[in-house]
Parts: C-alpha cells; structure tokens; sequence
C-alpha cells in the first residue's frame, strides 16, 4: 500500500467532493489563500465549507456556531497550527470534519464535544504527536477514523475506548513503537486497520483477538501465530516493509483471504509453504521485491488465482510450465524485470504466445538482455532470434579418436576443443586435425 499527498494550490483536482461548476455548487463555501479567519457567516445555504491553502493559524472557539447547517467542513493545506476546544460547537449536524497538510501538533480533550452525528474524522498529514485519553469519547457514532502520516509516538490506555461503532482505523506512517493488546479491544465493529510503517518491532500476543469483524489488515510485522483469531480477514496487505521471509504457516487460519500484498519487500524466493491454507486467494502482489526464479511447485496451493503480479523483481527466465498449476489465472503482470531473451527462455516464449489474453503488463515485457535485443518487445520476437552464443573455446587436449593398436600408422591423435554452453546441454567441438593421415 503507497499513498502520496501532494499540497496542491487549490486541491480540487485532490478532493473531488469540491464542485467546479456554480450551478453544482450552491451547497458549497470554499474559501482560497486570501483568507486569514474564518468568516463568522458563511454563504447562505452553504451546508458544506472549505478552506484550502487559507491562511487560518487558529481554528478558534464557537468560530462556527452561527451555521449550525454545516454537514462538512475541511481545512486542506492550511497553516491552522492550533484547535481550540469548543470550535466545533453548535454543529449538531456536521457529519464530516477534515484537518489534513497543516502544522497542528495536538489535539486538546473536548475539541470534538458533542458531535454526536460526526461519521468521518480525517486528521492525516499533520504534525500530531500524542493522543489524550477521552479524545473521542463524544464520537459514538464515529465510523471512520483517519490519523495516518502524522509523527505519533503515545497514545494513552483508553483513547479509542467509546469508538464502538468505528469501522476504519487508520494509523500507518507513524512513529509508534508499541502498542498494547488492550488499546484496540473495545473496537468490536471494526472492519479495516491500517498500522504499516510506524516502529514497531512487534505486536503483542492477541492484538486482533477481540476484533471479530476485521475483514483488512495493514502492518509492517509478522509473527507465526499473528493471524490465529482473525478469521473474517478477506485483504491482508504487508507492502512496503523489510521482509524477506514468512513463517510457515502463518497465513492458514485466513480461510477467507482473497487478496494479498506482498509488494515492496526483499523477496528473492518464494515457497509453496508461505501460501499454505489461502484455497481461495485470488488475488497476490508480489511486485517490486528482489525474486529471482519461479517455479511450478511454488504456485500449487492457489487453486483461485486468478490475479498475479510480479513486475518489478529480478526474473530472467521462467520455466514452460511455472502457471501450469493456476487454473483460474487471468491477470499476469509480469513487466519491469531484466528478461534475458536467449534460448533458454524459448519454452517460456511459447507460454507467452499462447496466452497472450493474460498478460496485462503497461508497459509490456522487454529485453534486457543480450544488448542486441535490448528493449525489444518479448512477444515481436521470433524463435531465431532466441539463440544462444558460445563464448571463446579454451584448448585443451581431453579426447584421442581414432586409435587402431595394431598400426602405428593410423594411431590418429587429435586435440579436440570442448565448449559448454552455461544452460544447455550442447557440447560443440572444435577439431585440430594437423596430425591426421591424409589418407585418414
């Protein structure tokens, strides 16, 4: 999983909920730059408020009171550095609430009081460091929580305690280096949990026991039994960490897993054994890892595949048969690695012709190597031109031919030049036939 914010001049091309056009926008307030406070009365009929790249340092107490219609509002690339508790008040409506690209450091208890109809809390990219106990305690209805790409380091025992109807939780790209097994326990109906590329080193023992409803997981850690009381995961994505190695077994309680993400780790090889128990997976992402070689006995255990990425590792070659074992396959990505286009990859040239649907790559397959065929789309090629070239014989004298005892005259010596080709089993010699007999 890769997500990249850009601070754009006017967002919109970002947050598609900002209409272009005046006849879509009589619902709507956006406010530019050239803002410093926040108007005290807003656009009459307005029920959905925008501040992108305003120049609004404070988000002050009851600034909003006076617009009690406010259903959204979203301050986008702001230089707001402080909330004041209270700024929300008089809302009762709002269901929305967006601080994302600022400089906001802490969030005060009692900022979200009485937001009894809140649904969407996004508080990604700022600068937050900690998170109080009773933070969200008047959320209860709360049921997206968006707090990635901060700099969070602590949050205190309790804090997502009243979140009982949260269903995503996003906490990736922080700085935490624990957690416990209790500060998630009360969050039965979450379904989505993102905790990738914090620094964390482990996760304790029952993390995800008391979280029935779990259906995606995001983390950077694995441990053998990490995944023994999530049964409902349907997505699992493990992107983007260090990996280079899954312990046996720990994906086979996922009986219901559909799509896994590997990608982005340091994967040079791959076993049949990090798949045991994924019958119905459909979907794997082993891309941008470091693999080097496939072959079919890898692939045995994905009877549902049906989506397989692989672009961007160290493939050359393929054997024929390495899908062999996919029946349901489909979607093949096999683009971005450094395909060696000789003889030796002719068996895997003719998967490749006869299956051309499958393949989806953008950009398609090219070679790397030899030189001569450097960029050269895979499947132009012609079967002559897959060769391969024998490097420089080296003399050595390692067969006599021709020996007949009885006469000396036809003893026939011959020093013979061997080569071996480093895949094939071609042996080509080269025979120096000075000393034979003219009459030989």
């Amino acid at each position: 999983l890769i997500f990249i914010y850009i601070l754009v001049h006017l967002h919109w091309s970002c947050t598609a909920d900002i209409c272009q056009e005046d006849d879509d926008c009589k619902n709507q307030d956006v406010y530019d730059k050239t803002v410093t406070a926040i108007p005290e009365k807003l656009k009459d009929g307005a029920d959905e408020i925008f501040f992108v790249n305003s120049q609004i340092p404070v988000i002050p107490k009851g600034v909003l009171s006076k617009n009690p219609q406010i259903k959204k509002i979203e301050f986008l690339g702001t230089s707001t550095h402080s909330v004041e508790v209270g700024a929300f008040e008089g809302l009762p409506d709002i269901t929305i609430i967006e601080i994302s690209i600022t400089n906001v450091t802490s969030l005060p208890v009692g900022v979200f009081k009485d937001l009894n109809n809140l649904l969407k809390l996004i508080l990604k990219n700022n600068k937050i460091h900690s998170l109080e106990n009773g933070l969200f305690d008047d959320l209860k209805k709360l049921e997206e929580l968006h707090l990635h790409m901060n700099e969070i380091s602590t949050i205190e025992e309790g804090t997502f305690d009243n979140l009982e109807k949260l269903l995503t939780l996003h906490l990736a790209k922080n700085n935490l280096s624990s957690v416990s097994t209790s500060l998630f326990s009360n969050l039965k109906s979450l379904n989505i949990f993102r905790l990738y590329e914090n620094q964390l080193t482990a996760l304790p023992d029952g993390i995800f026991d008391n979280l029935p409803d779990l259906e995606e997981i995001a983390l950077q850690q694995l441990q053998p039994d990490l995944f023994v009381e999530t049964l409902k995961i349907t997505e699992l994505s493990l992107s983007h960490n260090n990996l280079t190695h899954l312990p046996t077994g720990v994906f086979s309680p996922l009986k219901k897993l559909k799509k896994l993400d590997l990608s982005s780790n340091q994967f040079s090889i791959i076993s049949a054994d990090f798949f045991e128990g994924l019958e119905k997976l459909t979907d794997l992402n082993l891309q941008n890892n470091s693999i080097e070689s496939l072959k079919q006995e890898d692939f045995k255990k994905l009877k549902s595949l049906s989506t397989l990425k692989l672009g961007n590792n160290e493939l050359q070659n393929l054997p024929g048969d390495v899908f062999d074992s996919l029946p349901k396959l489909s979607k093949l990505y096999l683009n971005e690695n450094p395909w060696k286009c000789d003889c030796n990859l002719l068996p895997f040239y003719e998967w490749m012709k006869n299956n051309k649907g499958k393949i989806k790559s953008k950009p398609p397959e090219v070679c790397e190597l030899p030189k001569d065929l450097l960029n050269q789309l895979i499947i132009s090629l012609t079967e002559e031109q897959l060769i391969c070239l024998t490097t420089s014989p080296t003399t050595t004298p390692l067969l006599t031919i021709g020996v007949k005892h009885d006469d000396p005259k036809s003893i026939l010596c011959a020093s013979v030049k061997a080569r071996t080709s480093d895949l094939s089993n071609k042996v080509v010699y080269t025979v120096n036939v000075k000393n034979v007999p003219n009459y030989f």
